[in-house]
């Protein structure tokens, strides 16, 4: 979806984007064949063609920088699989809400192949390092409560990644409301061991393992590791679901 995107070219907004689809102008490479072999329309702006282009050397670099600081946030769901190798879903356990005055327990990072959790007391001061190897972080409201936590507990942590937050993607298709309550509509289950758990809960678990409980600190890594996996399946979906209403729009 991203190279069928000129919405980040400047004085092209959504009606312009749609125009030049239907005119055929589908993609960055439809964009330069026109502009070689035509004449593409006057209303694209005089660096319309050396913004395609700079897109397309940015694209092959892999520059999510880039296209971070030159797409909205509401369309940062299109650079999903031309950054999905280097893509990260993430999610936290706490003991409160309050960043400033809570701790993080529990954080889970998922590539798609392999899980890493970070534990409070054991391995969490290695989560900077980690992080900073990724291009796209995805989270389900992570962009109000994740990453500010995770910023508050690093300081000096640069979270510059592009940030793609499955609460508001998923809002616009329709689906509102909690992670798990979502995940009952589409259908995806839970183990035995989790199923009904909240981040109340979480809190619940840990202060059960710190009383001396280490089998807590087990369900609580399962229930953390059951979020980010299944963030990778709600990502795919809302992006093909996206892609197809934004395409036939």
């Amino acid at each position: 979806m991203l190279i069928n995107t000129f919405l980040h070219v400047p004085t092209i907004g959504e009606v312009k984007e749609r125009r030049l689809w239907r005119e055929g102008i589908t993609d960055w490479h439809k964009a330069l064949q026109k502009a070689v072999r035509d004449k593409l329309p006057s209303w694209v702006g005089p660096h319309f063609v050396s913004e395609i282009e700079n897109s397309m050397d940015k694209l092959t670099e892999k520059n999510y920088r880039y296209f971070r600081g030159c797409l909205s946030h509401r369309e940062y769901w299109r650079t999903f699989p031309e950054f999905q190798q280097s893509t990260v879903y993430l999610d936290i356990e706490t003991t409160g809400l309050d960043r400033f005055s809570h701790d993080i327990t529990v954080v889970g990072l998922y590539d798609g192949n392999s899980v890493k959790t970070f534990v409070k007391g054991q391995n969490m001061k290695e989560l900077p390092g980690e992080l900073k190897q990724y291009s796209s972080i995805v989270t389900f409201n992570g962009i109000m409560f994740d990453l500010p936590f995770i910023s508050a507990k690093f300081r000096g942590l640069k979270i510059d990644q592009i940030q793609l937050d499955l609460r508001f993607i998923l809002k616009r298709l329709g689906y509102s409301g909690g992670l798990k309550a979502i995940e009952k509509k589409l259908g995806i289950t839970r183990a035995e061991e989790t199923v009904g758990l909240s981040g109340y809960d979480a809190i619940r678990l840990w202060r059960q393992y710190e009383r001396g409980v280490p089998e807590a600190l087990d369900i609580l890594i399962k229930y953390n590791t059951e979020d980010i996996v299944n963030l990778e399946y709600l990502m795919r979906f809302a992006y093909d679901e996206l892609k197809r209403r934004t395409l036939e729009g």
